[in-house]
């Protein structure tokens, strides 16, 4: 067996002085120290990929790679299906701020910070859930919306892109707006070139920080492109407002290397699979399709020396004319092609029917779906049954497993949302809100500009984590509030409820009860009490119980 060529270098840092070269380790051994850099096994042999930095190997190939998925995705329902369920259980119909002032950073009390962040959570809705969509640059989306779309972005693109903008316009209480942008817009514009201050259309400073982007002023292959197709504009990343660094523009993916400078999308890793995938469904199908179609078929028994006889041929068949023998059959089959009723068939003379009774075999097909299916939402996150929304083989344990491990994955992925566009939004939208007046500093506390991260915390609430089981996991949280591992607030979130909104909705309904229903209400004091009394009484047999045992031992 030939040896390596290579050596290690004796300038290198890891000289040949501290180590051994690879041709003496590999002379000696016969292996290399790691299995994974072994040139001479069969599994390893021919295997050299180059070691590309995340940008070099990434950008060149992001347009082809971004086309090749969204085709998949608008064309394969499974495909489309993973978009869908990320935005679901990521955003879904809601996602409501929680705001919570610091009240020990701003210097007030806390009774001072509830009702501050109450208030900001009314404005906030205001602005949110503005029925004319005047949050939005191009008067499309309200803000859940907004971050749908996001996310999708986030899954399909493996980045989303947002302008935040400032738009004073008459009437409207606020100038915040933000305006959701297609990643295919950020680009190199056209005669520049990717270098260590600019990639992929990200303007980067000495340190690597991204200053500004290159945004092209249409989408590159847009329906009809007239107006300056080959313009770009370039929009820095932050706007100094008396001191404060205001955001222009969000740029927000998941960094899978350091040094990264645009996201990869989630579904890259499994597109080739995919595609050969979807041929084979579509195979199946038409196999299958075509199959179901050939009812059975006519097949002549008239043998070549017969044939001879009657058309007068020579021996063997030779010289008989069978281009019009086979247009006397075709003329008379012609009108009797379809079987769609019941009915006697008349055949031609000497003609056979054989009906196709042998279907096509597709066992192995559902199986190696699914298999597929199975590896595909692993890579994601996500359970197979999910994907598929095949529950049949499913019971309450395994879905319950499924689901707290598919719930890690959409609270980094929500955390992902909240913390790169749906902060950075809030933050921009308060700071315009104060300034204005419409939310009013409580006495003593500081400017928005002293203490921005006191006044900006808060929590993302999304839809509902939901249940497998209501009755057990409904228990499961009395008791974790009980033993003081949890609370009424992060329970009730965990279902998409805000716990201010429920408490105000509870008080409306036991007064209107107490006014409507006043029989009811004392029915269910009582009812109550006696509930406690016989708690109580449990209690003390449990108590009499384990002190007879304690005894005992």
């Amino acid at each position: 067996m030939s040896k390596p060529r290579y050596r290690v270098q004796a300038g290198d840092s890891m000289g040949a002085s501290r180590r051994p070269s690879a041709e003496l380790v590999t002379g000696v051994t016969g292996r290399s120290a790691y299995a994974a850099a072994d040139v001479s096994s069969q599994a390893m042999a021919g295997w050299y990929p180059p070691l590309w930095s995340p940008d070099a190997a990434w950008l060149p190939e992001r347009n082809l790679s971004i086309a090749r998925i969204r085709d998949m995705v608008r064309s394969e329902g499974w495909a489309q299906a993973v978009c869908d369920r990320f935005v679901d259980l990521s955003v879904g119909s809601t996602f409501r701020l929680s705001s919570k002032p610091n009240a020990r950073l701003l210097g007030i009390d806390v009774d001072a910070a509830r009702d501050l962040g109450q208030r900001i959570e009314e404005r906030w809705r205001v602005y949110a859930e503005d029925p004319t969509f005047r949050c939005d640059a191009q008067r499309r989306l309200k803000f859940v919306a907004y971050m749908g779309l996001s996310a999708r972005h986030l899954v399909r693109d493996g980045e989303a892109t947002t302008l935040l903008r400032w738009m004073p316009r008459r009437g409207w209480a606020y100038a915040t707006a933000f305006q959701a942008i297609d990643p295919d817009r950020l680009s190199t514009p056209a005669g520049m070139m990717d270098g260590d201050r600019l990639r992929g259309g990200v303007e980067l400073d000495a340190d690597g920080a991204p200053i500004a982007y290159h945004f092209r002023r249409r989408h590159p292959h847009d329906v009809g492109v007239a107006s300056d197709p080959f313009a770009w504009d370039r929009v820095e990343r932050w706007d100094m407002v008396a001191g404060w660094e205001r955001p222009k523009v969000l740029h927000v993916y998941e960094m899978l290397s350091a040094e990264q400078t645009r996201g990869v999308s989630k579904l890259v890793a499994g597109l080739v699979k995919s595609r050969l995938l979807s041929r084979y469904s579509e195979s199946e199908v038409k196999a299958a399709a075509l199959n179901g179609s050939i009812v059975g078929a006519f097949y002549t028994e008239l043998g070549p020396e017969f044939a001879s006889e009657v058309l007068g041929g020579g021996a063997g068949g030779r010289g008989v004319d069978w281009d019009g023998w086979a247009t006397s059959r075709a003329r008379y089959y012609d009108g009797r092609r379809t079987m769609s009723d019941a009915r006697f068939i008349t055949a031609f003379p000497t003609d056979k029917l054989e009906m196709n009774v042998n279907p096509r075999n597709v066992v192995g097909y559902p199986a190696f779906q699914a298999a597929f299916l199975q590896n595909f939402a692993a890579s994601l996150g996500i359970s197979y049954e999910q994907l598929s929304m095949d529950w049949s083989k499913t019971n309450y344990s395994s879905a319950r497993a499924a689901l707290n491990e598919v719930w890690r994955t959409i609270t980094r992925f929500r955390s992902l949302l909240a913390d790169g566009l749906a902060q950075p939004i809030f933050t921009a939208w308060l700071e315009d809100a104060i300034d204005i007046g419409d939310i009013e500093l409580p006495p003593g506390a500081p400017s928005f500009y002293d203490a921005p991260y006191a006044y900006t915390q808060a929590e993302w609430i999304g839809p509902p984590r939901g249940y497998v089981d209501p009755v057990k996991e409904a228990q499961a949280a009395r008791e974790r509030i009980a033993a003081k591992i949890s609370t009424l607030e992060r329970e009730i979130a965990e279902q998409g409820g805000d716990l201010m909104l429920n408490l105000a909705q509870l008080a409306r309904e036991e007064a209107l009860v107490a006014e409507m229903l006043p029989g009811l209400v004392a029915a269910g004091a009582t009812a109550a009490a006696d509930a406690t009394a016989t708690e109580g009484e449990d209690q003390d047999a449990r108590d009499r119980r384990e002190r007879l045992e304690a005894g005992a031992a």
